[in-house]
């Protein structure tokens, strides 16, 4: 049987800290009838976890961070079924599902595993069995908990929220932990995918993975300027930059009607995108947003790794190095995505 330690390592948001506080003694609690924990594998740091660390939701709690995550099941609760839950299994978290509610009228994404609630940036974690995807055999530990933010975000974005099918001409926004998987879903579903990013070594990846031009912003500007279009833009973004070359990039498409051209906005910023209904009217242009996505997108990703149809660019840290990955995210030092894992 596994030892299961009464502390461990972990690294929690605590208000007024611009890095994650690093507790070698947190403590390991009971669980509930329906509650699973995992000896953690790997977790995806992510844009979303630098953003809480600013303080702009105005949250007070304190809480263990880490949202991407993936780990093996050591102990079950009194309820659960162990022959659906297996201990000694891989299995990717889901951050939330239909059953997680918002506290006080306040949205449920900010009472998610690793967004309100203890999440997975510590060496166990706690979570109900009903948030576990198994990990298909060959997925390793880095890419199961990518598939669980990265993975499943980008891959609702491109099939649920754009809609992408065959022969559509699709620009993304932003090729980083998502950007540079939405450039290989957009590609499995039959589109011509065009990129933008100011990193030149962010652009190289999006042509190695399939993406036909890749154009920083200058060269764009440039494109649109002469007439380029696109029928769906994916935004990882959301800087007022970005909105406002989409629809560039989008508003030329009012020429046939019906138009139905889609903005689809993943980025989460606090710039204020404008426009003016006219605008979107005259032109058909549908702007939607796009936040995680369900459980069978979860399965597809897995599925998509397994197979080696979609590459992620992926590299490990010791969990004890967490900030400086949060740091080399504020610097926009990292290429794809990078996940920390606990000690062996």
């Amino acid at each position: 049987m596994t030892h299961i330690p009464q502390t461990m390592l972990a690294a929690r948001i605590v208000p007024g800290n611009e890095r994650l506080v690093l507790d070698k003694a947190y403590p390991i609690r009971e669980l509930k009838d329906n509650e699973v924990l995992l000896k953690m594998a790997a977790v995806g740091v992510c844009h979303s976890d630098v953003t809480l660390l600013t303080g702009v939701t105005l949250d007070t709690r304190t809480y263990v961070m880490g949202h991407e995550a993936c780990g093996v099941v050591v102990k079950l609760g009194s309820n659960v079924d162990n022959k659906h839950i297996h201990i000694g299994k891989l299995y990717s978290v889901l951050a939330g599902d239909s059953c997680t509610h918002g506290l006080n009228g306040n949205s449920a994404l900010f009472n998610t595993f690793g967004i309100g609630n203890d999440g997975g940036f510590s060496e166990y974690f706690i979570v109900t069995f009903d948030l576990l995807v198994p990990v298909p055999a060959g997925v390793p530990r880095a890419l199961a908990a990518i598939a669980s933010d990265a993975g499943i975000t980008a891959y609702h974005a491109v099939q649920h929220a754009a809609q992408v099918k065959k022969g559509n001409k699709v620009l993304i926004f932003g090729i980083g932990g998502l950007g540079h998987l939405a450039v290989q879903y957009a590609k499995h579903f039959g589109a011509t995918v065009y990129v933008c990013d100011f990193k030149p070594d962010a652009r190289k990846l999006a042509l190695e993975l399939g993406a036909t031009e890749a154009f920083d912003w200058i060269e764009l500007n440039t494109k649109l300027t002469a007439g380029f279009t696109v029928d769906t833009t994916i935004d990882f973004i959301a800087s007022n930059q970005s909105f406002t070359a989409a629809m560039g990039a989008l508003q030329r498409n009012g020429v046939n009607f019906p138009s139905s051209s889609n903005l689809v906005l993943v980025g989460a910023s606090p710039e204020n995108l404008t426009f003016n209904s006219l605008s979107i009217i005259g032109s058909g242009i549908q702007i939607r947003d796009s936040t995680y996505g369900p459980r069978s997108a979860l399965v597809a990703v897995l599925d998509l790794f397994a197979q080696g149809t979609v590459r992620a660019h992926v590299s490990e840290e010791p969990l004890e190095n967490v900030n400086k990955v949060i740091d080399e995210l504020r610097s926009s030092q990292i290429l794809g995505r990078k996940v920390v894992v606990a000690r062996e």
